[in-house]
C-alpha cells in the first residue's frame, strides 16, 4: 500500500491541505481548500484512502472547514459529488508543551503504589530501614505490598508490547488521589487495566460481581466506570471517539471461572500480553500515535470528571 503524507499549506487568502504521496518527490494524490470544503481528487486510484486522511485531520483540526464536496481534476467529466461525514468537535482543549515532570510515559509498573509504599517506610526508624534493605525485604501493609507485586508483574508483560508498537502507561494518577494501574493504547483501542494479586485463590467472574475464595468484590462496576471516565476524557482531547476497554487482570489465581461474560474483560494477567493484540483493530496508527501524545501527560487527567469546564 503507498504511504500517504498530509500537509498543510497557506498563504494569504487561502488554506489548503495537501495529500501526497511519500517521499520528497511523491505526487499530489488529492487537495482540499479549506475554505471552500472543495476535495480535488488528482488520482482517483487513491481516492478512498486520501478522502480518508483528510476527514480525519478535519475531525482534529478543521473545525472550520465547511462540509466537503469532491471533484475529480478539471476535464476529467467527473460530476462533483456531496459527501456526507461528522463534523468535527467544536474544540479540542490546549495541550501544554510536555515537560519531564509531567511525562506519564517515564513511570514504572506500579509508580503509585510505590511511592505510597517508600512514604510508609519513612516512618521506620533508621536501623529497621537500614536491617530491611541488607535483607531486600519491603517494609509496610501486606496488602499494599502484594498489589505492588501484582502491578509490577502485569507491567512487566505489557512492556512487551512496546515491540509491537503498542503504547503503555503505569501510575496514572488522578485528581481523587488514586490511580489507573496501566493505560494500554494499540490498534484494538485503548485499555484501561486493573491489577488484582490473589495467590492461590479461586476466582468466579459475574455480570456485576468477582468472588474470591467466595468473598465478593466490586471490581466489575469499578472498572466499567474507570473506562468509561477516561473514554470521555480522552475523546474530548483528542477530537474524535476514543474506544475503552476495561480490563481486570488477575495474577496468582489457582483458577478462573466466568460464570458470566460482563463488558469487563477478566484475565490471567501473566497471559495479558498476548490477550489483547487478539482484539479486532479499530485505530489506524496515526490515532495511536495521537492517543498517546494526550494520554502522557499529566495536565491532562487532571481534568478527569470535570467535563464541560474549558482547560485553560
Amino acid at each position: 500500500m503507498t504511504d500517504l503524507m498530509v500537509k498543510l499549506w497557506r498563504v494569504p487568502g487561502k488554506e489548503r491541505l495537501y495529500v501526497n504521496k511519500a517521499g520528497p518527490r511523491g505526487g499530489s494524490v488529492a487537495w482540499l481548500d479549506c475554505k471552500t470544503g472543495v476535495v480535488t481528487v488528482d488520482l482517483p486510484d487513491f481516492e478512498a484512502i486520501a478522502l480518508a486522511k483528510i476527514e480525519e485531520w478535519c475531525r482534529s483540526f478543521g473545525s472550520h472547514v465547511p462540509p466537503r464536496t469532491v471533484r475529480g481534476r478539471e476535464g476529467s467529466g467527473r460530476p462533483p459529488k456531496a459527501v456526507p461525514v461528522p463534523q468535527p468537535r467544536a474544540a479540542v482543549p490546549f495541550l501544554p508543551p510536555l515537560r519531564e515532570a509531567d511525562d506519564l510515559a517515564r513511570n514504572l509498573p506500579g509508580a503509585g503504589l510505590e511511592s505510597l509504599v517508600r512514604a510508609g517506610e519513612e516512618k521506620y526508624n533508621l536501623l529497621v530501614r537500614l536491617a530491611a534493605k541488607i535483607s531486600r525485604q519491603r517494609l509496610g501493609d501486606t496488602s499494599t505490598l502484594r498489589g505492588l507485586e501484582g502491578e509490577q508483574i502485569v507491567g512487566t508483560h505489557l512492556e512487551s508490547l512496546k515491540a509491537l508498537g503498542w503504547k503503555v502507561l503505569h501510575g496514572v494518577p488522578l485528581p481523587s488521589g488514586s490511580d489507573i494501574d496501566h493505560v494500554v493504547i494499540g490498534p484494538p483501542g485503548v485499555f484501561t487495566v486493573n491489577s488484582k494479586h490473589h495467590p492461590g485463590a479461586t476466582v468466579w467472574v459475574g455480570d456485576k460481581i468477582v468472588k474470591v475464595n467466595r468473598n465478593g468484590f466490586p471490581y466489575v462496576a469499578n472498572a466499567e466506570f474507570e473506562a468509561s471516565r477516561t473514554a470521555t476524557l480522552l475523546s474530548e482531547w483528542c477530537g474524535f471517539d476514543v474506544p475503552v476497554h476495561p480490563v481486570i487482570a488477575v495474577v496468582g489465581a489457582q483458577k478462573i471461572t466466568l460464570g458470566a461474560a460482563p463488558e469487563v474483560s477478566v484475565i490471567d494477567g501473566e497471559q495479558i500480553a498476548a490477550t489483547l493484540p487478539s482484539r479486532p483493530t479499530a485505530l489506524t496508527p496515526d490515532r495511536v500515535e495521537r492517543i498517546f501524545t494526550v494520554a502522557r501527560h499529566r495536565h491532562v487527567w487532571s481534568h478527569l470528571g470535570k467535563r464541560g469546564k474549558k482547560p485553560r
